[in-house]
């Protein structure tokens, strides 16, 4: 991976309070990583680092659009992201062993901070474990329908006759109200 100054912060000359960055992230950004599964992106990080004596607080809130293939019919889509994440900065002392991956450690006499890695790892945080097509405004599914139909010729009458075929000491808990 490469540093890149754009994504660096001098935060030894700034004042105690609030400060806010913005960062737009594109496609070069993702090609620095080897395995990055996020090859097409359009994504603004807005940054807002609270600084005080010992300690920084930086929230990240991620917005934009990846490229993304849907999991029920591999097409292509623009996946939108939406998030914030949330990173403590200590200044000076010892690292005590922090289990807390939100918490690092850095020396008295660091002056920069680099969040190249932090937003990589935030953005692909973001993204949800499941990818499909997102609904239009009928609430039905936008996937694509001639691929969705093979795939549907290709299901074994056993995998059906399993989803049709419940347990029936499961029966009973459909029969529950949550409301």
């Amino acid at each position: 991976m490469q540093t890149r100054k754009e994504y660096i912060i001098q935060f030894v000359g700034l004042s105690l309070g609030l400060h806010e960055y913005k960062f737009e992230v594109g496609d070069s950004f993702f090609k620095d990583f080897e395995y990055s599964e996020i090859k097409q992106a359009t994504i603004v990080v807005n940054l807002k680092l609270l600084k005080q004596s010992q300690m920084m607080v930086l929230e990240f809130e991620i917005g934009g659009t990846v490229k993304a293939d849907c999991d029920l019919c591999t097409g292509e889509f623009d996946l939108v992201l939406d998030g914030t994440h949330k990173l403590i900065v200590k200044v000076g002392g010892s690292d005590t062993g922090n289990d807390d991956d939100d918490i690092i450690t850095i020396a008295a006499n660091e002056h920069e901070l680099d969040l190249t890695q932090y937003m990589y790892e935030y953005i692909t945080l973001t993204l949800p474990i499941k990818r499909v097509h997102p609904l239009d405004k009928k609430g039905n599914s936008t996937c694509d329908k001639d691929i969705l139909n093979k795939l549907e010729e290709f299901i074994t009458e056993e995998e059906k006759d399993e989803e049709e075929n419940s347990d029936p000491r499961w029966d009973n808990l459909k029969n529950i109200k949550l409301n």
